[in-house]
């Protein structure tokens, strides 16, 4: 092996995908995805934002019980945010974990009541977000793609969990 390919090898190191989707979609699919899930990774850490203000400001000892259901809302954010991530990376995108955290926690002081519109309008964005998935789902069915198709699934999936666990947990605008 010559010094060229050795450096190839260092500076890009093989990356093993738990889907294997970075290997069976286009560069073109890829980053039209990396770029859907990047969009839904600012969605889902706007929210997390916002359970994070929600949640020191119920600090008070008599709201222990809105005090532990913002604890599971945030650590199940933080679940579909790292697998977010991950998938990105999978990609072959890039993301930055410590700094999209960071950057997040940088909002202004709101009331109680600005936190939980703010999570209403992130739960819009995850809904409408949900059927591009299901497409790219159908998309990789149509084509056979068993890796992407895993991926997708596992997309709409913990989409789909994470959505639930906001709508059964926390009051939300009824369709009118």
């Amino acid at each position: 092996m010559n010094a060229l390919q050795k450096l190839y090898f260092v500076s890009h190191p093989l990356r093993l995908s738990r889907y294997g989707a970075h290997t069976s979609l286009s560069t073109a699919e890829r980053i039209e995805i990396i770029d859907a899930l990047t969009q839904i990774l600012g969605t889902t850490l706007g929210m997390l934002a916002q359970l994070r203000l929600g949640q020191k400001k119920v600090r008070n000892g008599s709201f222990l019980p809105v005090q532990q259901l913002f604890h599971r809302l945030v650590r199940a954010n933080t679940d579909y945010a790292d697998f977010l991530i991950s998938g990105i990376t999978d990609l072959g995108g890039y993301a930055d974990t410590a700094a999209l955290y960071f950057l997040n926690d940088a909002c202004g002081p709101q009331c109680f009541a600005d936190c939980l519109t703010g999570i209403g309008q992130g739960m819009r964005r995850l809904r409408a977000v949900d059927a591009l998935l299901r497409d790219y789902r159908a998309s990789a069915t149509a084509n056979k793609d068993n890796a992407s198709k895993r991926f997708f699934e596992e997309c709409v999936r913990r989409n789909a969990r994470f959505l639930s666990m906001i709508e059964n947990n926390l009051p939300h605008d009824q369709p009118g």
